[in-house]
């Protein structure tokens, strides 16, 4: 029995077919398979907590790589059924935080915990398919940095070392409202120029934050019991790749750095909290807008135009990616030179001491990176289309009163100078 599913989770990485061995299983006594089974499934999901993933990615996983809702819920039972036994005095908060989240299924008992996840399936080679596809999810995962200590981990078995990273949700930083209430607003209006208005301020405010705390401080940021952190940030299909490219100029342009983490569709954020913090809620902002400026696109079109191939919407994030990366550089030009002619050049080089403290940390960590290249082919119109959405609005505060015409808006306007488009056409990812 071991021998049997023991051998559908090594053909997973050999690629090898596993009709014999599922036909083998569906002939053993039922209860015996299914024990069986759960056992390893609970053992898979220790040990991917074991190498850094967490409850919320591995919940993510199973919906990307598993072909059935049976397997799905497998895994999901799986997750809490290795809680079952866990005190809930040794979680992390922010693990605790994301299992109330994700409210996974409960089972009812430590054994047989799998029966509702198989309710559906009426045949027998259905619940061992479903078995299999679970392990198989669970097999090829590689592993990842532990960003939040497991449940009965040391706190010093993070990466980095005692990794403190709180989300903003947790304790809201009057900085960090503002931001995420700026982007709200961003994504909720109906014109162009007024999102890219409230996103360029978002940006403003956290570059002045960042000013402001060099300004205050003396020495090195580690002087001050500061020090980078990372978090790992979803990045979705479809055209994942150009996204993490978005969310890999965002992260650069706000003091921090990013890698694509390509065959499980993560990134890894590195940077000091409230910067890593704000490069969350504007990668999520700016995704949103991307997508309506594409449905808007979409339903202006003539008849016979392609706005919905693959390769119009790669072409379509890359140059709006590229395009925000020039906009954001340019607002952090001008508060700087701002923040300068107020206060002096006194903060540059603590200013400088972070974003090179990240540098040591992110290129410590990984010194093998790869640049490939965007998939999903070229489209002249759709990278057009793309340098508009992100170019459109000059983001001025006449242009922002004449079209979007509201009081409420123009306390939120700075003014943005044109920039040239560069096309790099790489982006950097990891080979996990």
């Amino acid at each position: 029995m071991e021998i049997l599913w023991g051998e559908v989770a090594s053909a997973a990485v050999r690629s090898e077919p596993i009709d014999r061995l599922l036909g083998a299983l569906v002939e053993l006594p039922e209860l015996l398979v299914d024990r069986h089974a759960e056992r390893l499934l609970a053992d898979q999901v220790a040990v991917a907590f074991r190498y850094g993933w967490q409850p919320a990615e591995l919940a993510r996983q199973a919906r990307r790589a598993t072909s059935s809702k049976a397997a799905r819920t497998l895994i999901e039972l799986a997750i809490s059924a290795f809680h079952l036994d866990v005190d809930e005095a040794i979680l992390d908060p922010r693990w605790r935080a994301q299992l109330d989240v994700l409210d996974l299924p409960q089972p009812a008992r430590a054994r047989g915990w799998a029966e509702p996840a198989l309710a559906e399936l009426s045949e027998r080679d259905g619940h061992v398919a479903a078995f299999a596809d679970a392990m198989w999810c669970l097999t090829l995962i590689p592993p990842l940095d532990p960003l939040i200590p497991p449940p009965g981990a040391a706190s010093d078995v993070t990466w980095p070392p005692t990794n403190g990273y709180v989300a903003a949700d947790n304790e809201p930083d009057p900085i960090i409202e503002r931001v995420r209430n700026l982007l709200a607003k961003a994504e909720s209006t109906d014109f162009e120029a007024e999102a890219m208005a409230f996103t360029a301020k978002a940006q403003e405010l956290m570059t002045r934050h960042a000013i402001d705390q060099a300004a205050l401080g003396e020495g090195n940021p580690g002087d001050r019991g500061e020090a980078p952190v990372a978090a790992r940030v979803f990045v979705d299909a479809p055209y994942a790749d150009a996204k993490s490219l978005l969310l890999q100029i965002i992260a650069g342009e706000s003091r921090c750095r990013s890698v694509f983490h390509s065959r499980v569709d993560l990134s890894t954020v590195v940077g000091f909290a409230d910067d890593l913090a704000a490069v969350q809620l504007m990668f999520t902002s700016l995704l949103v807008q991307a997508q309506a400026a594409l449905n808007s696109a979409a339903r202006s079109a003539p008849p016979g135009t392609r706005t919905r191939s693959q390769s119009f919407r790669s072409a379509f994030y890359l140059a709006y990616a590229n395009r925000i990366g020039e906009r954001l550089k340019e607002s952090n030009r001008l508060v700087t030179d701002a923040a300068t002619a107020e206060l002096g050049e006194s903060f540059l080089p603590v200013l400088a001491d972070r974003v090179g403290e990240v540098d040591a940390v992110f290129d410590e960590r990984f010194s093998d990176l790869v640049n490939s290249r965007i998939r999903g082919g070229w489209d002249a119109a759709g990278f057009a289309s793309g340098e508009m959405a992100a170019d459109r609005a000059k983001l001025r505060f006449a242009d922002l009163t004449d079209e979007a015409g509201g009081p409420d808006a123009a306390e939120d306007v700075i003014d943005l100078t044109e920039g040239q488009l560069a096309l790099p056409a790489l982006g950097a990812s990891d080979s996990s």
